[in-house]
């Protein structure tokens, strides 16, 4: 939202500065022997122009930041989704794992998702791996899992 204010306030001192150069130089033009009727609206449709490009460069900002908080959107869903699979396995109850999802722009670049935490096992991760992948494919079909777990078998005594 912060980039969208600056972009449109950006825009609007440029078309500002643009229309103060017309004003300047409007009076500086030479004399070709044709006199312009009062009001003819040449400069007016100078002035025309540089706000059309103004609305389509807004228009377009406001179209990029709207994809932007979709793809989002999408991430935090996908997060949630995966964080309640977690949860919901008793095999993993009272684990620290935690999937972190990033989601860039384009959507040719595949989702990442960062599996964090400590478990007691390597089976264990395996199988948090495993839900990890089922439930991404399920709601996201280019994904790729970072596994950052850390097995410490001593992770079951400290809990208890």
């Amino acid at each position: 939202m912060k980039s969208l204010q600056s972009l449109v306030r950006a825009s609007l001192a440029t078309l500002f500065a643009s229309l103060a150069m017309v004003e300047v130089a409007w009076p500086q033009t030479t004399f070709s022997g044709q006199v312009d009727a009062p009001g003819s609206g040449r400069y007016g449709f100078l002035a025309f122009g540089f706000v059309i490009g103004l609305l389509v460069l807004v228009g377009v900002a406001v179209k990029l930041f709207d994809m932007k908080r979709k793809r989002e959107d999408e991430g935090v869903a996908l997060q949630s989704r995966l964080s309640d699979a977690l949860l919901t396995d008793p095999s993993f109850a009272g684990l620290p794992i935690t999937p972190t999802v990033h989601v860039p722009f384009s959507r040719s670049s595949p989702t990442v998702v960062t599996l964090t935490g400590t478990v007691p096992s390597p089976w264990i991760r395996e199988a948090a791996l495993e839900v990890i992948r089922r439930e991404a494919a399920a709601l996201m079909s280019d994904t790729r899992i970072e596994d950052r777990m850390v097995v410490d078998p001593l992770i079951m005594r400290r809990a208890a």
